[in-house]
């Protein structure tokens, strides 16, 4: 049980760290926001899952499991607001004045 604790705990760190890094290699704003969503959910989950294996008390695991839910679903309603606040920064106004041109890279 304890080795699952500590997997499962290494697993989170492990993710969060990978994610870290991705943040800081990352060239704007834009793909950074992607890597804010693997330590919102699949880290929070690691943790519950770790803390029911190892805590008695189940109280505490209920709580985990509602903050790590409203991480994982206000995770896209703050990458969305960041993006857009990024996008008005950048260009002034919010809807587009123009249309966004999409330029696919081969």
């Amino acid at each position: 049980m304890k080795i699952a604790i500590d997997v499962l705990l290494a697993l989170a760190v492990g993710i969060a760290l990978l994610s870290s890094i991705g943040i800081a290699v990352m060239r704007d704003p834009y793909q950074r926001i992607h890597f804010i969503t693997p330590p919102a959910s699949l880290s929070g989950i690691c943790v519950v899952l770790a803390l029911f294996l190892g805590e008695k008390q189940k109280q505490a695991g209920g709580k985990a499991v509602l903050i790590v839910f409203l991480l994982y679903f206000m995770n896209s309603v703050v990458s969305h607001a960041t993006a857009r606040a990024h996008f008005v920064r950048e260009k002034g106004a919010w809807p587009p004045p123009e249309p966004i041109e999409i330029v696919k890279e081969d």
